[in-house]
Parts: C-alpha cells; sequence; structure tokens
C-alpha cells in the first residue's frame, strides 16, 4: 500500500511533471545510480508517445465526423502519454537499456591515432580485397595509329511494281 504522506511515493514518475523533473535533475546532479535509469525510461516514454502521436495523425484520415472531437483528441492524447510511460517501464522497446548501456560506458574514446594503429593492424591481418572501381589513368593526348576502316559501297536496290495495282487513288464516297 503506498504511502500517503509522503508526497513523493504517490507522485507520477513523467517527463511532463515538472516536480518530478527537478528531484530527477537533484538525483543527477548527486550522481545517484537510479537517475541515468530513470531518465532513460523517460526518454523512451518520449518516444514511444511521439510514436504513438504520429501513429494516431496518420489514421485520422480514416476517421468518420462521428468520432472526430475535441475531447476525443483530448482523451486519445492522454492515453498516449499513460500507455507509453506503462510502456517505458515494462521496457516494452528496450531504448532505455541502450541509452543507458550508451551513457554508462567509462572508457574513454580512443585517440584518432590510436584508431588509425589499430586499422592499420587489422588490415595487414585481412587479406586485401578486390578495389570497389577500377583505378583512373590519365588519357594520353595522342592518338594511336589506326589502320583505316574501309567503307562498303551501299547500292540500292529498285523495288519491283506490281502492275495489277491500280495507281491512282481509290476514292470512297457514299
Amino acid at each position: 500500500m503506498a504511502d500517503i504522506t509522503n508526497p513523493t511515493a504517490t507522485r507520477a514518475k513523467s517527463y511532463s511533471d515538472f516536480g518530478a523533473l527537478g528531484e530527477l535533475r537533484g538525483k543527477a546532479q548527486r550522481n545517484d545510480k537510479g537517475a541515468l535509469r530513470e531518465s532513460a525510461e523517460q526518454f523512451e516514454g518520449l518516444f514511444i508517445q511521439m510514436m504513438l502521436k504520429s501513429m494516431r495523425d496518420a489514421s485520422n484520415v480514416m476517421k468518420t465526423d462521428m468520432f472526430k472531437s475535441n475531447a476525443m483528441e483530448t482523451f486519445e492524447g492522454m492515453y498516449d502519454k499513460e500507455l507509453s510511460m506503462s510502456m517505458a517501464k515494462r521496457n516494452a522497446l528496450g531504448f532505455a537499456d541502450v541509452v543507458v548501456r550508451q551513457l554508462s560506458q567509462t572508457q574513454a574514446s580512443p585517440s584518432t591515432a590510436d584508431l588509425l594503429a589499430h586499422r592499420q593492424n587489422v588490415n595487414s591481418l585481412v587479406a586485401p580485397a578486390m578495389p570497389l572501381h577500377k583505378p583512373v589513368l590519365p588519357m594520353s593526348l595522342q592518338q594511336p595509329a589506326q589502320a583505316a576502316m574501309p567503307l562498303e559501297r551501299q547500292t540500292l536496290k529498285p523495288l519491283r511494281l506490281n502492275t495489277s495495282m491500280p495507281l491512282a487513288p481509290v476514292r470512297n464516297e457514299p
């Protein structure tokens, strides 16, 4: 049973609750381990809500006038917000885990020189691959000598006339 005397126990943990965001900011400044997870969950909830909103907007084209109203849109928005927060708490997409893992890495990023040295070591172990494009060579300004191609003489043969057909145009008059 929830403790009613403790206001933080009954407060909904939502990204739109400014009091809860202030508490979360305080936890993050104290380097509390739960602050990163809670922030990631709220970020996932916001992402899911935006995804649900765009899905509803896409389906609004198919709604009839009987189902369109400001009250219905308000209710759907509130429902999407609560649904997104409960999905984020259940880790439905796993997006919060990815954010936590990415932000909690304590390894310093390697320098560019280290990355290049690593790339050369890896490339020396791998057999050279076939290039994607042939190397482009500069074109010579001198044309190579070629033998002239002989041209064939074309002769036209006249068509034979069919004498059984009349040469005068045929008129189709009524």
